[in-house]
């Protein structure tokens, strides 16, 4: 069980690892690191929902991840809620 969930995690860094070096130049490198977190546990979902249910392309997606700030949107405005 622990060489699963190791060769899972390992994965996920060695994807992490070609978004940020082997796609192109990286001006802008994303640097959160919770981000980057969210980006490693959750890869499988990621991979399934933006490649192949998706548009990009499987270096897009990673650029993207390593060099366009991710895909996650913490920290984004909240709707506004209606008054009683």
């Amino acid at each position: 069980m622990r060489s699963l969930v190791s060769l899972y995690l390992v994965i996920g860094l060695l994807l992490l690892g070609f978004g940020y070096f082997a796609t192109g130049p990286c001006p802008n490198k994303n640097t959160d690191i919770v981000n980057d977190v969210v980006f490693v546990l959750t890869w499988p979902v990621e991979l399934y929902g933006y490649v192949i249910k998706g548009s990009l392309s499987p270096d897009e997606w990673l650029h993207k991840q390593a060099c366009e700030g991710g895909f996650g949107g913490h920290g984004g405005e909240l709707p506004k809620t209606q008054p009683e």
